[in-house]
C-alpha cells in the first residue's frame, strides 16, 4: 500500500485536521482566560478526534487485501466469484474492513449482493463514470493480530462489455466510525474482466460451403504431400498415388503414406459497426450482430476452421485487426468484441443533425492478409452502407461475402447473405 494513495474522504468533519487544530487552539485560549469547563470540553473534543484519527491511521498500516478471479472472460448469465484474502500483519486488531466495488456504467457485471450508494458516494461515482444506482461491497469479519481471513464476492455477467477493477477501494478505520481510510487495490490485483457477447445457435453451412473443398470429402482438411506422418497397410479403396513405392521396391507388402493434415483456409470477419448508426442508432441490432458473430467464431473453432476479425475504428477509437495466421485465437476475438464500443455520434452543423463518423480499417494489413485468408465476410447493417466503402471492391468480389443484418437487395455481384438467417439451425430427421 502506498501512503500517498491513502484517502480520508469518508471521514467525519469532526476528525478533520482543521477541526483538530481549531479545537486545540480554542482549548489553549479558554485555559488562558480561565474558562476551565470550556477548556476541558474542548480538550475532550481535541483528544477524541486526535485518537480517532490516529486509530484509523494505525489500523490501515500493514493490512493487505488480495483479490483473485478464476476467470477473466465469461458469457452473459455466467457467475464469477472474486476471492478476497485479507491479512492483518500487526499486533493492533482490526475492528472492521470492507472492499468497495463500483459497477461499470454499462452494467455488464453486477454484484449479487449489491446495495444503493449513499448520498455522499453519488458524486464520486458520477466523476468515475460508474453506475450511480448500485455498488458492490463486502465487509470482512473482525481480524485479530496477525490473522488472515477469506471471503468471496459473487457477481453475475449481464451483457457484453469490459469491467475494470481500477476503481475498487479497501476501507478501514477507527472503531467509532469517525475516521475512515481508503486506498486502491495493488496494481497486480486490478484485473479486467471481459463479458463476451451472448452465444446463440448458428448454422456454419455457409462457411463450410465456401471454405471446404467438396471433392476431398475431408471437411476441408487437406493432406500435405510434403510431410509423411506414418504408413499403413494398403486397402483396395486407397488411391494408387498414396502407395509407398520405395517400400514396395524392396519386396515389402504394399503400404500407403499417411500425410500430415493441414487447414489451408480461414474465415476473416470485417465488422462495420458504423453502418448500424448511418441512418439511425440501432443499438439492439448491433448487439445482436455481435452475438451472432461471436457464436460463429466459437462454432467454427469446433470445426477446426480458423477465424480472424477486424473491427472498425471511429473517432478516437483505433481499428482492431486480429488475424488467424498471426496466432489470434477465439479468446482474442471474443475479448476484442467485448471491448468494442459503439461509435459516438457527432453533430454536423451543415446538416444540423448528429451523424456517425465514417469507419476506419487497417486496409494495408487486410490487403496483405488477403493472401492467407480463405474468405472475407463483411458484416454490415444493410447493403446501401457498402456504397460508401471501396475496400470490398479492392479485396475482390470473389473473396468477399457480404453479411447484412437486415434482409434486402444484393450488393452488386457480391454474394449477399442475411446475417440473422444464420441463427436458424437446420435440423434433420
Amino acid at each position: 500500500m502506498n501512503r500517498a494513495e491513502l484517502s480520508y474522504s469518508r471521514s467525519s468533519f469532526a476528525v478533520a485536521r482543521p477541526t483538530i487544530i481549531l479545537a486545540g487552539a480554542l482549548c489553549a485560549l479558554a485555559a488562558f482566560f480561565g474558562q476551565t469547563r470550556l477548556a476541558a470540553a474542548l480538550m475532550f473534543v481535541f483528544l477524541f478526534a486526535l485518537v480517532a484519527r490516529l486509530w484509523a491511521h494505525l489500523a490501515a498500516r500493514r493490512v493487505t487485501v488480495e483479490v483473485s478471479a478464476p476467470e477473466c472472460g465469461l458469457f452473459p448469465g455466467d457467475e464469477l466469484c472474486f476471492g478476497l484474502t485479507a491479512k492483518n500483519d500487526k499486533f493492533l486488531p482490526l475492528i472492521w474492513l470492507e472492499v468497495f466495488a463500483p459497477v461499470a456504467a454499462n452494467r455488464c457485471l453486477l454484484p449479487a449482493d449489491g446495495r444503493e450508494p449513499d448520498d455522499w458516494e453519488f458524486a464520486g461515482l458520477q466523476e468515475q463514470g460508474a453506475a450511480t444506482d448500485i455498488v458492490g461491497e463486502k465487509r470482512l469479519p473482525f481480524l485479530l493480530w496477525y490473522e488472515t481471513a477469506e471471503a468471496q464476492m459473487r457477481w453475475r455477467a449481464e451483457k457484453r462489455g469490459l469491467y475494470s477493477m481500477e476503481s475498487w477501494r479497501i476501507r478501514t478505520g477507527d472503531g467509532f466510525g469517525l475516521a475512515q481510510l481508503e486506498w486502491p487495490l495493488d496494481e497486480a490485483d486490478r484485473q479486467t474482466v471481459a463479458v463476451y457477447p451472448r452465444l446463440v445457435e448458428v448454422s456454419p453451412e455457409l462457411f463450410l460451403r465456401n471454405l471446404w473443398n467438396s471433392e476431398n470429402g475431408a471437411r476441408g482438411v487437406m493432406a500435405d504431400p510434403t510431410v509423411i506422418r506414418s504408413t499403413r497397410d494398403y486397402l483396395p479403396t486407397d488411391s494408387v498415388r498414396r502407395i509407398n513405392w520405395r517400400l514396395a521396391a524392396r519386396g515389402l507388402p504394399l503400404t500407403v503414406n499417411v500425410y500430415e493434415e493441414i487447414l489451408p483456409k480461414s474465415a476473416h470477419f470485417i465488422f462495420d459497426g458504423s453502418s448500424f448508426f448511418r441512418t439511425a442508432p440501432h443499438f439492439e441490432e448491433l448487439e445482436d450482430a455481435l452475438s451472432v458473430l461471436a457464436s460463429l467464431c466459437v462454432r467454427l473453432e469446433t470445426l477446426e476452421v480458423r477465424c480472424g476479425l477486424s473491427l472498425s475504428g471511429t473517432g478516437d477509437a483505433p481499428p482492431v485487426s486480429l488475424f488467424a495466421g498471426a496466432g489470434a485465437g477465439t479468446e482474442d476475438l471474443l475479448r476484442a468484441m467485448a471491448a468494442y464500443e459503439p461509435p459516438q455520434l457527432v453533430y454536423d452543423r451543415e446538416k444540423e443533425k448528429y451523424v456517425c463518423p465514417p469507419p476506419r480499417f487497417d486496409e494495408a494489413e487486410l490487403l496483405d492478409a488477403a493472401r492467407q485468408a480463405g474468405r472475407f465476410y463483411w458484416v454490415t447493417y444493410d447493403a446501401p452502407a457498402l456504397r460508401e466503402q471501396h475496400l470490398p471492391e479492392t479485396l475482390g468480389r470473389g473473396a468477399v461475402t457480404v453479411l447484412t443484418y437486415v434482409e434486402g437487395e444484393p450488393f452488386g455481384d457480391f454474394e449477399t447473405v442475411c446475417l440473422t438467417q444464420l441463427k436458424e439451425v437446420k435440423r434433420h430427421g
